[in-house]
């Protein structure tokens, strides 16, 4: 109940408050009256309490890890991969107005080119290194559209899985 109350009357006070600090590590934008109004870098700017609002977002180097995906290669290999990708912010405007989920985004168009660059592979290119700078580039690409730019994406574990049918395809059959 408590924290309630502090956290009802922390932000009466932003909404206030006649002025608002962008932090070093943060970009943000201004929104008048809900519409998009400017970019701001970090430091100390004027709103007007109760029509402008502040959005902010970290910029800074940060890393996303991805579950692990079952994939098939080219050559029928099933195997199980785990990624990493290390982004940083760019556009704050684009990134914070124009994705309704960012980081899932940065995770779902990962994954996504991760699959589809797998399952066009064998299991000998898969283990090659240079398959972290392909999905790389095309993650980068993709995501620069969401104003986000993609420092590196790693495959952190790679393996051969071995799988098993349960359930013998002739019981079915009449």
């Amino acid at each position: 109940m408590l924290d309630s109350l502090i956290q009802w009357l922390t932000s009466i006070i932003e909404h206030i408050s006649p002025f608002v600090i962008v932090k070093q590590y943060e970009n943000g934008i201004q929104l008048r009256f809900g519409k998009y109004l400017r970019s701001l870098e970090p430091g100390l700017y004027i709103k007007i309490p109760f029509v402008d609002e502040i959005l902010t977002q970290h910029v800074v180097l940060t890393t996303l890890s991805l579950p692990a995906q079952s994939l098939v290669t080219s050559d029928n290999k099933n195997i199980v991969v785990e990624a990493m990708v290390k982004y940083k912010i760019t556009d704050a405007q684009i990134f914070l107005l124009e994705v309704y989920d960012s980081v899932d985004a940065v995770s779902d168009i990962s994954q996504g080119i991760i699959k589809e660059l797998i399952m066009s592979s064998t299991w000998e290119q898969c283990r090659d290194n240079e398959l972290d700078n392909a999905i790389t580039k095309k993650v980068r690409n993709e995501l620069k559209k969401f104003g986000v730019y993609v420092d590196k994406v790693t495959l952190t574990s790679i393996s051969e899985i071995r799988t098993f049918r349960l359930i013998n395809h002739s019981i079915f059959t009449p």
